[in-house]
């Protein structure tokens, strides 16, 4: 029982110190202390994940529904934004439809592989519209069942930091293609 106690604690302290290291390392401000000790409840670790699950992301919203008893966390990012608005572009100048898209695929599959990882008490859905400021994210639905908010808050940086390297890829398969598309109007003009 001690033994299982010191790993508990430990445990927490580990998820704690790098829970800290993640908002370090996005310049996001630590503005909360870290607990003195851990108790069986874990309330203010959770306060910490929860602060750090807000600090990730420009937008994020929660809604509690009583009739279903479910909790509802949207997420989303200007990577997010940029990313899909991006993917209509290059549609444009390729002629693909979204379905035919193969970035729209690939940010759909990674996601997938993050946040579906066999979840009873959990489920989530991809949002990839543009027609407003924070349309674009990711739906998380959580059941009172639920006990990965740690796991949740790492997967969510891992996707967050997705689309911001995405966003780079394909900025430059976009300007590649503009740059192509321009020596061949270029050439057929000559």
């Amino acid at each position: 029982m001690h033994t299982q106690r010191r790993l508990f604690e430990m445990r927490a302290a580990l998820d704690n110190v790098y829970l800290h290291k993640v908002l370090h390392d996005r310049a996001l401000p630590v503005d909360f202390p870290a607990p003195e000790y851990v108790d069986d409840d874990i309330g203010d670790f959770m306060d910490i994940i929860y602060h750090t699950l807000h600090s990730l992301s420009d937008a994020i919203w929660s809604r509690v529904s009583d009739q279903n008893d479910t909790e509802t966390l949207y997420f989303s990012h200007p990577a997010i934004m940029e990313y899909y608005r991006l993917c209509r572009e290059y549609g444009k100048l390729t002629g693909e439809s979204l379905r035919e898209n193969p970035y729209m695929h690939h940010a759909a599959e990674f996601v997938r592989s993050k946040l579906q990882q066999g979840c009873y008490s959990c489920d989530y859905w991809l949002q990839t519209k543009i027609n407003h400021k924070w349309a674009s994210g990711i739906v998380f639905r959580i059941w009172p069942e639920f006990n990965g908010l740690f796991a949740l808050t790492v997967l969510m940086l891992q996707i967050f930091s997705f689309y911001e390297k995405e966003v780079e890829k394909l900025k430059a398969e976009i300007d590649e293609i503009k740059k192509s598309s321009l020596q061949k109007q270029v050439l057929e003009a000559a």
